[in-house]
Formats: C-alpha cells, sequence, structure tokens
C-alpha cells in the first residue's frame, strides 16, 4: 500500500512539472511569475499556472513578515484581508515596474507587499510577535 502511494504521488508530481513547462535558469523572474499570475483561460494549465503563482506569492509573503528577523523587506499582514488580495498587490506592483521583470521574483513579491503593507515601527524593530 505504501509502495503505491508513493507511486501515485511520484507521478503526480512528475505530470505536475511537466506541464508546467521546460526548465528555466534555476529560478523565477518577474516576468516568469506575472505569466503564471495571468494565464488566458483558454490555456490547458491555467488552474496549474494560478495555483502556481498564489503559492509562490504566499510562500514568500509567509517568509517576510514584519516579526521575521533577517529580512531585508517585511510586510504587515495584518493589514491584508486574503490571499487573492496579495497576488492583485503583486501583479499590479509587476506591472508598474516592468524594468524589475528579469529579476528573481521573490525579492519583487517582498518589495510589493512591503510597500503595499509596511511594518509599522514595533513591529518592525523586532519587538512584535515572535
Amino acid at each position: 500500500m505504501f509502495t503505491r502511494t508513493c507511486l501515485l504521488l511520484a507521478s503526480a508530481l512528475m505530470l505536475a512539472t511537466l506541464a508546467s513547462g521546460p526548465a528555466g535558469a534555476g529560478f523565477v523572474t518577474g516576468r516568469d511569475l506575472l505569466a503564471s499570475c495571468s494565464p488566458q483561460p483558454v490555456d490547458p494549465v491555467y488552474r496549474l499556472k494560478v495555483a502556481e503563482c498564489r503559492g509562490y506569492v504566499i510562500a514568500v509573503a509567509d517568509s517576510s513578515e514584519c516579526d521575521r528577523r533577517n529580512v531585508e523587506f517585511k510586510w504587515n499582514s495584518a493589514m491584508n484581508s486574503s490571499q487573492r488580495d496579495l497576488v492583485e498587490t503583486v501583479v499590479k506592483w509587476l506591472h508598474a515596474h516592468p524594468a524589475m521583470l528579469p529579476f528573481q521574483a521573490d525579492g519583487l513579491v517582498a518589495a510589493a507587499l512591503s510597500e503595499a503593507y509596511p511594518c509599522n515601527d514595533v513591529t518592525a524593530s523586532g519587538n512584535g510577535a515572535p
């Protein structure tokens, strides 16, 4: 039973990887992220791209909240209401900063969130939640 489950899981992961397209240079650029966040509904992997976009943005958001130490860009999660809002904020920021699209997307997401949802002085100084 365990072997069968592992095989099914590995197969699903392989199919998801193949559906997402060819491998890039080892990191996601702002251009790549914008393409994932803005697929056409007729795209055969539309749902996969939307999920990839949302997952990427949320993963970066989780690692750059105000209470995180040693992170250059921080954002205040208390100022936000939904994952959809976070993605929309990032997409708008990417459209407003086209010169930044060749750069690594994780830093761009963090910059977008920190600009839209800045930390206040208490949480930014590390005196907020642990």
